[in-house]
């Protein structure tokens, strides 16, 4: 008998299977040009989206239009470099005046020599926008994610118009440092907004400067709604993220402390706002509610050494109003645009202290102040006031209000298209109560402040997208004394320099940076 190779098992095999599956009223075994065969779906090219403008496509086998963008920014900074003293150590922070006054101790002193006078700074950002319609209307849901990377005082823990770093102790250089950031994430429907975006208080927003300026630049969770009119009329009311918007809460009672209390009620902020071909005007107003308790310091030490019962507590509402317009200057040169703004606060200091996810108090670096926004000095330059408050808790026994008010202007000016440059600048002024300034309650007092800032850029952009700028920045601080500090012969017995009330820093920047 010949010997059966495998391939002959294998086709008896199948003989047998085909025998046994007419018995069972199976159809015969197909011939291979009836066999099932998987064709390749049909290829669905990407479309172009026009209905939202340029840029958008529409995601293959969806009717959502999405619009994928990003930038690269590149900043060379800067500046003159100073010895500092850290008030915001002792101002209104509950530090007892000894007789003679108070003198800075050796870990609230930086010297002028490991003070880095330029550095390095580079975001790169991701931003992703999708829109769906619907029988309601637009949906939209709109997505920014920054990193950056810094060295030197441009070491990045939060923000592009300021990329900055907290100092290493008191006699080393910075460390480089690098973060990443949800800077905006929001969800857009018939008239509602809910997510992280821009605060609907503000109007200028830092729209031409890279430093920082005064006036409010608030990024916030939010839940809002905004009705549009005829005519180019709109209104907004919106229910904004309380820790956003938080600020210090100070103390001139001696041997104590004070925070911010838990929130409790969100800001409530609402605008008016007229469009036309000629600009914009806008109306602005916020209530924010002041939560303060006063811990004795023993309870706030590392580690504690009592429990954090308050000595005393204090629940108020401080409000902010602004008014802003934007003129169109076409007649001067296509494109030119001036901006004015000016707001007032009580209790509310976030309003007009500029770019709350700024280097100094921003929820990169886990400090529970983002309203406090940008320092008095960009680079704790001399003698530094404190950390500017909602209240201070004085010796009379209630948390006492500040208030203050900004203004802000900046015109942009087109040299030919290709060549622009900016004007801009923004005056602050604080101020707290007499008790709070005079120190009653036994502590070193606080000081009323007055900031101007003034700067200019000329900005090359060669292709869209793409510019090559400039910038120099001019700070100017004034500070009243803070009651129960040492006299000047003693301080400088100490080594210290005498008390500067009034500080100028200057800065400069170049940037590179391209947008998609």
């Amino acid at each position: 008998m010949a010997k059966l190779t495998l391939t002959h098992w294998f086709v008896r095999g199948l003989m047998g299977l085909g025998a046994l599956g007419a018995g069972l009223g199976l159809s015969e075994p197909a011939a291979a040009a009836d066999l099932p065969w998987n064709k390749a779906a049909p290829v669905e090219y990407v479309r172009v989206c026009d209905a939202y403008g340029a840029g958008f496509f529409y995601l293959p086998g969806t009717e959502t239009c999405l619009k994928v963008g990003g930038l690269v920014l590149a900043e060379y900074r800067g500046f003159d470099a100073s010895y500092s003293i850290n008030g915001g150590a002792f101002y209104a922070n509950g530090v007892a005046r000894p007789a003679g006054g108070f003198v800075p101790s050796p870990a609230q002193y930086t010297n002028a020599r490991t003070r880095d006078a330029y550095g390095f700074g580079a975001l790169g950002r991701i931003e992703l926008d999708a829109r769906t319609k619907s029988e309601w209307g637009t949906v939209r849901t709109f997505l920014r994610v920054d990193a950056y990377y810094g060295s030197s005082d441009n070491a990045a823990t939060g923000s592009g118009g300021q990329l900055g770093n907290s100092w290493n102790g008191t006699a080393g250089t910075t460390a480089p440092r690098e973060t990443t950031i949800v800077n905006k994430a929001f969800i857009q429907f018939a008239g509602l907004t809910a997510g992280r975006a821009q605060s609907l208080f503000d109007f200028y927003a830092d729209a031409y400067n890279f430093a920082n300026l005064r006036g409010s630049n608030a990024t916030v969770a939010l839940l809002s709604y905004t009705a549009t009119f005829g005519d180019g009329w709109s209104a907004s009311l919106s229910l904004e993220d309380q820790p956003s918007r938080r600020a210090a809460i100070g103390s001139t009672v001696a041997g104590s402390q004070a925070m911010p209390g838990g929130t409790r009620v969100p800001d409530i902020v609402g605008n008016v706002r007229l469009d036309q071909p000629w600009g914009a005007v806008q109306f602005s107003a916020a209530a924010h509610q002041v939560r303060a308790t006063l811990f004795p310091a023993t309870a706030l030490s590392v580690p504690p050494t009592t429990y954090a019962f308050p000595n005393n507590t204090s629940n108020s509402y401080g409000f902010a109003l602004q008014g802003g317009v934007q003129l169109n200057a076409d007649v001067i040169a296509k494109g030119d645009k001036l901006w004015l703004q000016a707001a007032y606060e009580k209790g509310a200091f976030s309003y007009i202290a500029g770019n709350n996810i700024s280097y100094a108090y921003g929820a990169v670096g886990q400090n529970r102040y983002m309203g406090s926004g940008i320092t008095s000095e960009d680079y704790s330059f001399g003698w530094n006031p404190q950390i500017n408050s909602d209240c201070v808790f004085t010796g009379a026994g209630s948390c006492e209000q500040q208030w203050g008010w900004a203004f802000v202007g900046a015109y942009k000016h087109y040299w030919i298209p290709t060549l622009s440059s900016a004007v801009f600048g923004s005056y602050a002024e604080v101020h707290y109560s007499d008790n709070a300034v005079a120190g009653v309650g036994g502590a070193v007092g606080v000081s009323n402040l007055k900031e101007g800032r003034v700067g200019t850029n000329l900005i090359w952009t060669p292709l869209r997208g793409f510019d090559i700028g400039a910038e120099f920045m001019y700070i100017h601080l004034d500070q009243t004394r803070p009651v129960g500090l040492a006299s000047d012969t003693t301080l400088r017995a100490a080594g210290l320099p005498a008390f500067k009330s009034n500080n100028n820093e200057y800065e400069t920047r170049i940037r590179v940076q391209r947008a998609f």
